[in-house]
């Protein structure tokens, strides 16, 4: 290592073996290298074909001997123009082939003739630009003209070839990235799906017991009052099934649904038990998620009335509320606790809005001015084709 020359060999080496680690790596990093400094994505792409350029001429090196001839002989402005053409001829190809790849109407094509057609403008750009500018640069003979010819189309045929190899790499990448996404998003349609239809599904028993026992007590004491509530449990029950198997029901079936639900309690507990109903035409046609009023009326009955056996009034709005939608059910039922632990039903209004409407809603628990829980929905969907 003594020998000067052995030393200057190794350190020229090294700088060849890191330019080219560092043009490998700016390859690899076409798409994102310098997006936080250049915004302009045309300058962009140039400065990164311009560094990849620098690189690999100086990887080169070796091979290049006329360029370090120069620099040893201190002709540097030789050697600069030298690299200057080099960079010309680069940048004049990647720009003609770029315009090619981003042609819309290529785009249209399959991927192997896209592939064809952008090989072939390489091969022709740089042709077409390097045999005249090496002319000019070395006065070469027809000889020198064919070999010319054809080191251009060798090496514009090589980095065409890297470059499809590199793209369907990519775009298996990208398909396989896009299967598994697709994949995933099904399976999350489908856990959805049956999140939802677990909370459809569970109706409360002692409801429906209830309801069946009052039915055949009224059955033989009051014929009209049982057909009233058989029509009803029969109504709640329709809605229930969800034959068109959505998860959004609109607000006026869903309130519809609810008073049939009152309307059984309302002969089951007669005179102790009031309510009131009220809905805006305009918000007919909003859709919400299902049975997301009837086990808040419920609670309501079953803290209100079944819990004290007083007489109780329950309200229940539905209005516009701004941009969104709020839902009320008050009731005189006993205040809430100050500690409210939600049971099943309360729970399965929080877990259908995280599902259908997350982040866009809000539920809140009062006792003044009056005992009321209201569901603030804050994104309207229209009774459109759905989940």
């Amino acid at each position: 290592m003594k020998d000067p020359s052995v030393l200057h060999i190794a350190m020229l080496m090294v700088i060849c073996l890191l330019a080219a680690v560092i043009g490998l790596y700016a390859i690899g990093r076409f798409k994102t290298l310098f997006r936080g400094y250049v915004r302009n994505e045309w300058l962009r792409q140039n400065l990164v074909t311009w560094v990849i350029v620098f690189c690999f001429f100086i990887a080169l090196g070796p091979i290049n001997v006329e360029f370090f001839q120069l620099l040893n002989k201190g002709i540097l402005y030789l050697a600069l123009a030298e690299f200057s053409a080099e960079t010309v001829n680069v940048l004049f190809v990647f720009n003609i082939v770029r315009s090619v790849v981003n042609y819309r109407g290529l785009k249209r094509l399959p991927f192997g003739k896209q592939r064809i057609i952008i090989l072939l403008t390489l091969i022709a750009a740089t042709v077409i630009f390097n045999l005249p500018l090496n002319y000019i640069a070395h006065d070469f003979s027809t000889r020198g003209f064919k070999y010319s010819a054809l080191w251009s189309v060798y090496m514009a045929s090589v980095t065409g070839l890297v470059y499809i190899m590199m793209s369907y790499l990519d775009a298996e990448r990208n398909r396989k990235f896009q299967e598994k996404e697709l994949e995933l998003a099904k399976m999350n349609e489908l856990k959805t799906k049956a999140e939802l239809d677990a909370l459809h599904s569970k109706v409360n028993p002692h409801f429906l017991y209830n309801a069946l026992n009052s039915i055949a007590d009224l059955s033989v004491t009051d014929g009209r009052k049982a057909r009233q509530m058989t029509i009803a449990l029969a109504d709640l029950f329709r809605y229930s099934i969800n034959y068109s198997d959505n998860n959004y029901a609109t607000v006026k079936d869903e309130v519809e649904m609810t008073n049939a639900y009152l309307q059984i309690e309302k002969i089951r507990f007669e005179d102790k038990l009031n309510y009131t109903v009220e809905m805006e035409e305009e918000v007919y046609h909003y859709l919400v998620p299902r049975f997301i009023l009837q086990p808040l009326v419920e609670n309501a009955v079953k803290h209100g009335l079944k819990a004290t056996g007083q007489v109780t009034q329950i309200s229940l709005s539905v209005k516009k509320d701004g941009a969104g939608l709020v839902m009320q059910v008050a009731d005189t039922g006993p205040p809430f606790p100050a500690g409210l632990n939600p049971g099943y039903g309360v729970k399965s209004v929080y877990d259908k809005l995280d599902l259908l409407f997350p982040d866009n809603y809000e539920i809140y628990f009062s006792n003044h001015p009056v005992k009321q829980v209201s569901v603030h929905i804050h994104k309207l969907l229209k009774n459109e084709p759905v989940v």
